[in-house]
């Protein structure tokens, strides 16, 4: 009988640690409103996550990109956001002073340890944008564009 209760718990926590695989890896974000800053920055993080070093690199400013060559940016843009400890990204708020935007978004992943205990780790992220030939480019974000 003990035996058998442990085949089915064993069962069950496989059970739940693929669905829990599932859910994160078929997850897909929702498209913002095209053309808003907002949606700027959520086309940077996903080409982040996707490892798209290009595509992110064309949302930056070209004031940014004169001191930041894109070789420069293709070998470090890795430090900004980790594709297997991010799991959701969230708009938190969008503000638009004086033609720059203030994107903040949050970020949070879920680290998950057997029998049955998680955590979530939570953290805040602000871009800075301005229109450049009618779209929105970064220019600043809390986390540094690493080039030299």
């Amino acid at each position: 009988m003990n035996k058998l209760f442990s085949y089915i718990m064993l069962a069950f926590i496989l059970t739940l640690i693929v669905v829990s695989i599932y859910i994160a890896m078929t997850r897909q974000s929702e498209p913002l409103k095209e053309g808003s800053p907002e949606r700027t920055v959520q086309i940077y993080i996903d080409n982040i996550l996707k490892d798209e070093p290009l595509k992110a690199y064309e949302l930056i400013s070209e004031d940014i990109k004169d001191n930041c060559l894109y070789t420069e940016f293709n070998n470090t843009f890795h430090h900004s956001y980790n594709r297997s400890e991010v799991e959701t990204t969230n708009l938190v708020k969008v503000e638009i002073v004086d033609g720059e935007a203030i994107v903040t978004v949050e970020t949070s992943s879920i680290e998950t340890s057997i029998p049955l205990g998680s955590t979530e780790r939570k953290s805040r992220h602000t871009y800075v944008l301005v229109k450049e030939d009618m779209e929105w480019k970064i220019v600043e974000t809390s986390f540094p564009i690493y080039c030299s």
